[in-house]
Formats: structure tokens, sequence, C-alpha cells
């Protein structure tokens, strides 16, 4: 074999002697040599950037040493001393390779560490793998404690500077006189807005309007009910259901008497009850204060039915007010107006006396005019004492002045003596105390 055709024989491949000595920097071109470079090469891009890079980095250099080496020795006759040069060449990058590496081993052990735990699970994920090895609870939850553990901050409050808390009283007191000029105006507009109510226009009661009464029936089976209604004759309760239902099917004035005391009156209350509900269906004037005085009921099922009926009468309730008064009975109104009382109809009425309504103010200022006349007064001067609305105060004080009862003059004096009311309201009750012509005050 001649010196130009010398060839060197390596495992993986056949590579010219001459261009293995002319050059120190030995090009591999072989099988084995690629596979070897290209997995070192897919290992340090798969771990860049992290501690594994290094050692990929000195595992190459390692393969470079050792293939030039073998390539070297396996000359048969090395040409012009070249290959001993080439093995100098080797075996000095393998030593410099060898320093690059502990040089940034050393580096990467005095950055700062992070947790062993931590790097575990980094290089769990990394790698793909579903397998860990055993985990110590304790020391897991110990890592957990250090990790999420925080650097406690201090929340700075600048004090207030001299001028500032000068200013805040200021303020304050600034905001206090506006609102108290923004509730005397208020009040100022509240007193013009009740001169032009409808309460200042009743000066009078007129006479309670007529209505058609009901017929009388002489019915054989209306009476029989109307015996068997009655529960001093019949005790069975069923009997007594049935003799309703008989009173319902006629509108007529006995039967409105006979379901009226029966539902002020049976020992049972549900047909106490029922009773209430058939009066509200006839709908006629007559049965106005007989469901008026079961709103007074003890039992809550028929008080409940006769305020649901109360609502769902169509007829004027100020003529049904002033029907009692002219009874001229003091009992039957004191009645009424107590039941009104206990049905709270008594306190809204208070409030609606200052209604804008004409119709829902009248009705308000018939039923107060009822009380007076029943001398039911204490609540028409609880209320003057105790109402935050002064123009109730005022419209109550008108009721009292219209309708003059000598009774409440006591009560009026001894609204004089209380201190708490405004100008306004004590003009009011002198107001009324003059209609007596008694005590010039």
């Amino acid at each position: 074999m001649t010196r130009g055709t010398e060839r060197c024989i390596i495992e993986d491949g056949i590579l010219p002697a001459r261009a293995a000595s002319a050059d120190p920097l030995i090009v591999f071109d072989g099988p084995l040599s690629r596979r070897i470079i290209s997995t070192l090469l897919t290992y340090m891009k798969r771990n860049f950037m992290k501690t594994g890079s290094y050692f990929g980095l000195f595992l190459s250099f390692i393969v470079l040493a050792s293939d030039g080496a073998a390539q070297s020795t396996s000359v048969r006759e090395p040409v012009d001393g070249g290959g001993y040069s080439a093995l100098y060449w080797t075996v000095g990058i393998t030593l410099v390779g060898l320093s690059a590496a502990y040089f940034f081993w050393r580096r990467s052990r005095t950055a700062v560490e992070q947790p062993k735990d931590l790097n575990r699970y980094r290089d769990y994920y990394r790698n793909e793998s579903f397998e860990l090895e055993a985990v110590d609870a304790t020391q897991e939850l110990e890592w957990l404690r250090k990790a999420k553990k925080k650097t406690p901050t201090i929340k700075y409050t600048p004090k207030a500077t001299a001028s500032q808390k000068r200013v805040i009283p200021n303020t304050a007191i600034k905001t206090a006189e506006v609102s108290v000029d923004t509730k005397v105006f208020q009040e100022k507009m509240k007193m013009l807005q009740y001169a032009q109510l409808p309460i200042n226009s009743f000066n009078d009661l007129s006479p309670a309007k007529k209505y058609d009464p009901l017929p009388i029936s002489s019915d054989r089976g209306l009476l029989t009910a109307i015996e068997q209604a009655n529960e001093e004759f019949e005790e069975d309760e069923a009997i007594r259901e049935l003799a309703v239902r008989i009173l319902a099917a006629f509108r007529t004035q006995n039967s409105v008497e006979a379901l009226t005391q029966m539902a002020l009156y049976d020992l049972s209350s549900n047909l106490r009850a029922k009773s209430v509900s058939i009066l509200t269906d006839f709908d006629h004037e007559s049965v106005f204060e007989g469901i008026l005085l079961a709103c007074a009921d003890p039992t809550r099922e028929v008080r409940a039915a006769a305020a649901r009926g109360l609502f769902r009468l169509n007829f004027d309730r100020s003529d049904a007010w002033k029907r009692i008064m002219e009874t001229r009975d003091e009992f039957r109104m004191r009645q009424a107006v107590r039941a009104g009382v206990e049905a709270e109809i008594v306190q809204k009425s208070f409030d609606r006396l200052v209604h804008e309504d004409l119709k829902v103010a009248y009705e308000a200022f018939t039923l107060v005019a009822l009380m007076i006349k029943a001398n039911e007064t204490k609540e028409i001067f609880a209320a003057i004492r105790e109402h935050r609305d002064e123009r109730v105060r005022l419209a109550l004080l008108h009721v009292l002045k219209v309708m003059g009862d000598p009774r409440t003059h006591s009560s009026l004096l001894e609204l004089l003596g209380d201190g708490r009311f405004s100008d306004d309201v004590i003009k009011r009750i002198k107001d009324a105390v003059r209609t007596f012509d008694r005590v010039a005050v």
C-alpha cells in the first residue's frame, strides 16, 4: 500500500490518513460519530439554561477527544510526525474542556440553590414521567409553609398636619350650618304645602247620604235557616254551617242581621270567618259596622277576614263613619273606634289627614270626628305629642277645633304647658281653645 493510498481504518468509517495528520481539527463524518454528536446536541438543547447543560458540554469534549485519539493511534505510519501533533492537540483540547466544565460547575454551586424538593418536581415534569419516589408528608408540609411564608408589610398612615387639623372642625361646622338651613327650608316648604291641602277646607260635617235598605224576606227556608244559625237553638256546628250557606243565598236585611250576629258571637271561629266573608260579598252599606267590629275578634283568622272585607267594600266609608255618629249611641261609637284601633285603621287615618286626595282626607277627617264624639281621644293627643310630621299635628288640632267638643278643653290646656311644640303648633292650640269661649289665653 503506497503512501498516497494510505488510509486510516476506524470502527465507524474510512478517513484519509493525510487529512487526519495535516490538520489538528479533525473532521468526523462517520455514522457512529454523527449519532453520538446528534444525541449530545439534542440533550444540550433540552437542558439549555439548566444545570445539566454543563454536564452535556463536558461529555461532548470527552467524546471528541476520544474519537480523535482513536483515529490518531490507528494510523499505521505517521506522516511527517503529524500524528503526534494531532495527539497533543487532542490532549490539550480535552484539558481545556475539563477546566471549563469544572469552572462552570463551581459557578453553579455558588449560585442560590433552590429547594431540593422543588428540583425533584421540576425534573419530574421535565422528564414527562409519572413515577415519583416515596413522599414524606411531614417534610412536604414543612416545605410548603416555608415557601408560602411572606414578609409582613407595614402600613404607614401619615399624620395630619396642624393646618389639616384646623380645617376639619371648620368644615364640620359649615356642613352643620348647611344642614340646619336645609331643614329650615324644608319645614317652610312643608308648611306652605300644608296650607294647600284639602284638610283646611273641612270646616263642618255634612249629614250622611241616604242609601237604599235591603228588603226583608219572609221566605220559609230563610226563616228556618235564621233559627238554625242561632246556637242557642242549634248546638251542632255542621247544621249551623249549612244554615250559613242558606243565608248566603238571600241578600236581604234579615239575613244580614243573622250573619252579623254569627260573625260577632258564634263559638266557632271558622263560622265567624265565613260569616264575615259572606257579608263582604253582599257589599252593602248595612254590613260595614258588623265587619268593622269583627276586626277586634280575638282570633287571627277572623281579624284577617274582616280586614280584607273592609278593603274590598266599594261604598263611601266616610258616610259609614257618619252613620255611626248619627246613631248617637255612645256605646256603639266607642265599640267602632276601639275596633278601628285594633285594626290599626285609626293610626293610618292620622297620616291620611294630610293626603292630597280630597276623598281620602275626608274619610280620615270623619273617623277622627267619630273618635271625638265617642270621647276616645287618647290616641289623638298622643299623636299630637309624638308624631314626627308637624303637618299631622296641625291637622289633628284642626279637627278638634271644628268639632269643638268641650270634653277636649282640659287636654288642650295641658298641651299648652308642654314646651316641645313649635310656634305654629302653639298658635293652633290656642285657636282651638278659643272656640270654647271660656278662658282668654
